[in-house]
């Protein structure tokens, strides 16, 4: 344990996440070295991490590289060098018996012909759209017609986000859901689509190391950090921090990664922010890690939207991870299913029966390994509470001088490379202000 004691430093970044350290990477690249960096648990990355654990390793779910800005293509390989390779996506929807390519609103042709006909024939009817949608259930009707929005958007979304399409909204949509021209939809009816659309069409992954390997590379280039050292209280008049484990820590700036609620709720006084922040609301979810001993059809990863099967998602870790399992013919996947998911052996068996039932495992096969992880903040709700808390809280944090960064600092739905981007130029502003 590190005494404590009372110190000064330019910039303060809480959160030693991808978002936390790509600013301290940063601020380094501008000769900014007066900076701390103070991580809650006892490790740093985040939910970018890399467990190893009994010969395998796995992330929090999926963690894949979407690189699309020639910036953010530079920087990681500069951080991964030659520890990076390229894949090509594989993903399906397996629903009623169909195993439909992704994105399945481009894939019409793989659809039972009853359904396909359905499909087609509500979006003839579509007419454009005079007013902007209220709600993402708008925005699926106004986007795909009533046979897609049923048959896939609201089954698999509500699913997911645990509540009606009618209450979440739809900011967060574009880029990462696919929204192919009309005549490309009413062409995939008959024939297969010649591009695969969509921001994951190709991703990039470490060769070695897992995601983890991303984290390992940033944190080589950041002197000042610290784990174990969950911060507080703040108090943003006087600019001071107390941190468990270390002490207390007087700043000029202040970076937030951490969740914007837990954030939030570090601070002295700022009721009026305390009560927006608590009317944000987070959707949970569990991952079910599994090995088995047998080489399966390679897949990058499988959506689930219907109501028996208990999991929404399912990634083949192994299929993009070489290193991933202790022995080769082995498959390593990780199974995501929403909400808080008590570890019992009734839910591990809920999750085998399902695996076979849709042809992915059988009973046949061997467990080699299992692992479960929780994710308590894993999907920011996009509602209207959020559309109306969010700007106001960020606001009302720039005016005291709080940035505010990162999936969970800023309460959003982002990826890895923004995070990289983001901290980047949250470098750029704080080095303009010395």
């Amino acid at each position: 344990m590190v005494s404590a004691k009372t110190t000064h430093v330019h910039t303060l970044i809480i959160g030693g996440g991808i978002t936390g350290l790509a600013t301290a990477y940063a601020l380094g690249k501008h000769g900014m070295h007066d900076y701390l960096v103070v991580e809650a648990q006892d490790r740093l990355g985040g939910l970018c991490a890399t467990t190893r654990q009994d010969g395998y390793q796995f992330d929090f779910a999926g963690h894949l590289l979407h690189l699309h800005t020639p910036q953010g293509k530079e920087l990681i390989q500069t951080l991964l060098g030659n520890n990076l390779q390229k894949h090509t996506r594989r993903a399906f929807i397996y629903t009623h018996g169909m195993q439909v390519p992704y994105p399945f609103q481009q894939n019409l042709w793989a659809l039972y012909p009853e359904l396909r006909a359905l499909c087609v024939e509500e979006l003839t009817r579509l007419q454009p759209a005079t007013t902007a949608p209220e709600n993402f259930e708008q925005w699926c009707l106004q986007s795909f017609g009533h046979g897609l929005c049923e048959a896939f958007f609201r089954p698999y979304n509500e699913k997911l986000w645990g509540r009606p399409l009618r209450e979440l909204t739809c900011e967060w949509c574009h880029p990462f859901v696919p929204s192919p021209h009309y005549d490309e939809i009413l062409q995939s009816a008959t024939h297969k689509p010649t591009r695969a659309p969509g921001y994951n069409a190709t991703f990039y992954y470490p060769r070695k190391g897992g995601i983890g390997a991303l984290i390992n590379a940033l944190a080589k280039h950041v002197a000042n950090v610290h784990t174990n050292s969950p911060v507080t209280c703040l108090n943003l008049s006087t600019k001071t921090a107390w941190i468990q484990n270390y002490g207390t820590v007087h700043f000029e700036h202040l970076v937030n990664t951490a969740p914007l609620t837990t954030f939030v709720n570090l601070l002295e006084a700022q009721e009026p922010l305390k009560q927006a922040a608590s009317r944000l609301a987070v959707q949970p979810i569990t991952v079910y890690h599994v090995a088995i001993a047998r080489s399966v059809f390679p897949f990058s990863w499988i959506y689930f939207p219907d109501k028996n099967i208990p999991f929404y998602r399912v990634g083949l870790q192994s299929s993009f991870c070489t290193d991933a399992v202790a022995a080769k013919d082995t498959s390593l996947f990780y199974i995501e299913l929403p909400g808080s998911v008590p570890h019992t052996p009734a839910h591990e068996k809920q999750i085998w029966t399902a695996l076979h039932q849709q042809g992915i495992i059988s009973w046949e096969d061997t467990k080699l390994f299992s692992a479960w992880q929780d994710i308590p903040h894993a999907y920011v709700v996009f509602n209207r509470q959020r559309a109306q808390s969010v700007p106001f809280l960020l606001s009302e944090l720039k005016k005291q001088g709080v940035f505010c960064a990162g999936r969970y600092g800023r309460w959003t739905y982002s990826f890895m490379e923004y995070s990289l981007r983001e901290g980047q130029q949250l470098a750029q502003q704080l080095a303009k202000l010395v």
